[in-house]
């Protein structure tokens, strides 16, 4: 009976934890929609940052209902196995966007430092590559994971897969380790310099990147150690929704700093004109 007991609890904790990231996405859309019909109405250029955007946006649903319909419904292995590869799908572009739009905003503060923008960019292709690469050696195994029967052979490609997951959480947490990482050693240059509270534009830009880089770190994380729990990977399925959410309040917080920046100004940055004194004859 305590067994029996046991096994609906996880059972429901199980179907919870994906419906929860449905939950937390459609608030976070209905509160901040207002902000994406005002960015899209605006005259302005479309450019990489709007894909990674609309990728970090939308593509949250296509793993909410693949993750939702491999809990709830009951379908055939090959049904199954296109249910797991849009999910896999879904969480990869998710990633690359959200870091892509973490980078993107961490470049905008060392917009004079072609050695620290040369090094951001090299670590996210870094990243960029383990993500795709571990995605693709996924997608062949999760055949599997659509088999009922437990074999000794299906235990082990269930395990290569794990780490293959943890293979993604651990390179996007490198990154944004080393984002937040860079981004304080930038707030200490600025400290160091006296220019902190006198640039708006670079205090904000700053902190932001900061808070977000340590949001993103902190569900990464989360996601490593939820995989030594009882239900393995219970965090995972809060990751692409979550991701997409912090990548989408960050390009509406890029946008706005970009409007900061037409009404602030660094003290550093004013040039004073040559004044002569003239002398009385």
């Amino acid at each position: 009976m305590v067994l029996l007991h046991t096994q609906q609890t996880i059972k429901s904790a199980h179907i919870s934890s994906k419906v929860a990231p449905a939950a937390i996405w459609a608030l976070d859309y209905c509160l901040t929609l207002q902000h994406e019909v005002h960015m899209f109405s605006s005259v302005g250029r479309r450019g990489i940052a709007t894909v990674m955007f609309i990728v970090a946006r939308y593509v949250p649903i296509a793993w909410i209902i693949s993750e939702i319909y491999v809990t709830l419904g009951t379908q055939s292995p090959q049904m199954c196995s296109i249910t797991y590869r849009t999910s896999a799908a879904s969480l990869g572009l998710i990633l690359l966007a959200t870091e892509g739009l973490l980078l993107m905003r961490t470049l905008a503060l060392w917009h004079n430092n072609n050695k620290i923008r040369r090094f951001l960019l090299a670590s996210y292709l870094v990243t960029a590559i383990s993500v795709v690469t571990c995605s693709a050696i996924t997608v062949p195994l999760l055949k599997s994971a659509c088999v009922s029967t437990s074999t000794q052979s299906n235990i082990e490609v269930a395990t290569r897969l794990e780490r293959l997951i943890m293979g993604v959480f651990i390179s996007t947490a490198l990154f944004e380790f080393t984002v937040a990482a860079i981004t304080i050693y930038h707030s200490m240059l600025l400290r160091s310099d006296d220019i902190y509270t006198l640039c708006t534009l670079a205090s904000t830009l700053s902190n932001g990147s900061l808070l977000y880089a340590l949001s993103l770190f902190a569900i990464s994380v989360a996601n490593i150690v939820s995989f030594s729990l009882p239900v393995r990977g219970f965090y995972a399925w809060f990751q692409g929704v979550l991701h997409g959410i912090i990548a989408s309040r960050i390009l509406f917080d890029l946008r706005d700093a970009d409007r900061i920046k037409e009404d602030s100004f660094c003290l550093s940055d004013l040039q004073f004109a040559p004044h002569t004194i003239s002398t009385a004859t």
